[in-house]
């Protein structure tokens, strides 16, 4: 029988990166990539075509945030093609090929360490340089302290904080690198470490357009607002303020009691729409139904949702669809055979947080295989706020009409994809600019139907594969 020998594991300070990115050991190897010598420091210039500063490069690469800050959609699933283009071209064009980069707050960081940035020097290869060995976080999305307190696992690990998030971190579900939280709100895809293609791009890409992506993002800016507040928390200003409101009120010093909600005159944010959502299931007179679809309500439904429900009819003939209005009681002209029942009359006078906790409960009531919303804005807010739950209970899917009518479902698209299933559109037009304005990958691509994929009869393999996931 063969011994097998274990390998003590080396102690701190000698332990190597697992993606070998700390030493210069392999001096003797040549890199398939030779970064531009004249913009990396002077004394790193000899590391040019060192292998290292290469292979940390490619570990913070994200090709499709990359892509679409330089326009090459072929360059969205490519790391390698993405590399090349950034250091042949895109490098000196000012564009960045990490979304965990940002100029400006690596500056700042260095500055506080007395350190700079020499004039006519890259500030990223300054970094890969020089910033990687000084352990410089350079980007508001990663907070090194409150990461390893939040996993202190890692702090006896053999890479830094920062290296760790890089490399698994960013694709693990719930490691929040912030106080504020993942910095993406699903999962990441199944090829997602192959692609280099983590859930935070999807934040980095919201709402592309309004900025400029070389310089910041919608995330980036949502992130540095909420450090700056909690700063604010901390100030002499807030703390003379609370020392005031504690002279005249004690209790404002104190550790707050937990009290029973059943205490008048607290109620439980659930009980009155789980009421009321029991009254409605009674009603219904249905133990299951096999899909629900959210609409807000009113006869016209759009043409991609009507040929959607037209087609799971056709797939599944005996199935029971359950079609639920939270707008308007006025019943769509969507599947005669299906039940419609109303939301909008029973949660007069709810707040929209309990209309939207009586719609999750009737939705896990009728315990659905799954759940189509259509330009229902308490539909994308069941999607944005429980989907990530939801997932593993049913599957999701959405339909997309486009147009000022259809704004809730543009804002929140990006944000719910990775939770989807499949996703339909009113027009091929209008799935193509989807495709085309989130550069979504091959496999995304296959779940975005337009209004021919579903007349011909596409539907149907996604259907096949939704099953198959749920299985």
């Amino acid at each position: 029988m063969r011994s097998i020998r274990l390998r003590r594991r080396p102690g701190p300070g000698l332990a190597q990166s697992p993606v070998g990115l700390f030493g210069d050991a392999d001096v003797n190897n040549a890199s398939d990539l030779t970064l531009p010598r004249d913009l990396l420091p002077v004394g790193h210039r000899h590391r040019a075509e060192r292998p290292l500063l290469a292979r940390r490069l490619r570990a913070v690469t994200h090709p499709r945030f990359y892509a679409a800050q330089v326009g090459e959609a072929t360059l969205a699933d490519d790391v390698e093609g993405a590399m090349s283009h950034f250091v042949s071209s895109g490098m000196r064009d000012g564009a960045r090929i990490s979304g965990l980069f940002n100029v400006e707050i690596y500056e700042e960081r260095l500055a506080e360490r007395g350190l700079k940035i020499e004039p006519g020097i890259d500030p990223f290869l300054h970094w890969v340089s020089v910033g990687w060995d000084e352990r410089v976080a350079p980007t508001v999305l990663f907070d090194e302290e409150f990461y390893l307190g939040r996993h202190p696992d890692l702090a006896g690990g053999p890479e830094w904080g920062f290296a760790q998030y890089v490399r698994a971190g960013c694709y693990a579900p719930g490691r929040s690198p912030t106080p504020f939280g993942p910095n993406y709100g699903g999962v990441p895809a199944p090829d997602a470490r192959e692609r280099q293609d983590p859930p935070l791009v999807a934040g980095l890409l919201h709402r592309a357009s309004n900025y400029d992506l070389t310089r910041t993002s919608w995330l980036e800016e949502g992130v540095a607002a909420g450090t700056a507040k909690l700063a604010a928390l901390g100030s002499d200003r807030m703390r003379e303020l609370v020392e005031k409101a504690a002279a005249i009120e004690p209790l404002i010093a104190e550790t707050p009691r937990e009290r029973w909600v059943s205490w008048p005159p607290h109620t439980h944010l659930m009980v009155m729409p789980t009421a009321r959502a029991e009254e409605v299931r009674r009603g219904l007179g249905l133990a299951r139904a096999d899909t629900v679809v959210v609409v807000p309500g009113g006869r016209a439904v759009g043409a991609g949702l009507d040929a959607a429900v037209s087609t799971l009819r056709t797939l599944e003939p005996a199935a029971t669809v359950l079609v639920v209005t939270t707008d308007d009681p006025v019943r769509p002209d969507l599947d005669d055979s299906a039940v419609v029942v109303d939301l909008s009359v029973p949660w007069t006078g709810f707040t929209e947080h309990r209309r939207l906790l009586g719609l999750l409960d009737l939705v896990r009531g009728v315990r659905p295989r799954r759940v189509v919303v259509a330009r229902s804005e308490l539909g994308w807010q069941l999607l944005s706020s429980y989907g990530t739950t939801l997932r593993h209970e049913m599957s999701l899917a959405a339909v997309l009409a486009g147009g000022a009518a259809d704004t809730a479902s543009f804002e929140d698209f990006q944000g719910c994809f990775d939770r989807l299933d499949w996703v339909a559109t009113d027009t091929d037009a209008y799935r193509d600019d989807l495709i085309a304005r989130y550069l979504l990958p091959a496999a995304g691509q296959a779940r975005v139907l337009g209004l021919s994929d579903l007349a011909a009869g596409s539907l149907k393999t996604v259907v096949d594969w939704e099953r198959d996931r749920r299985a």
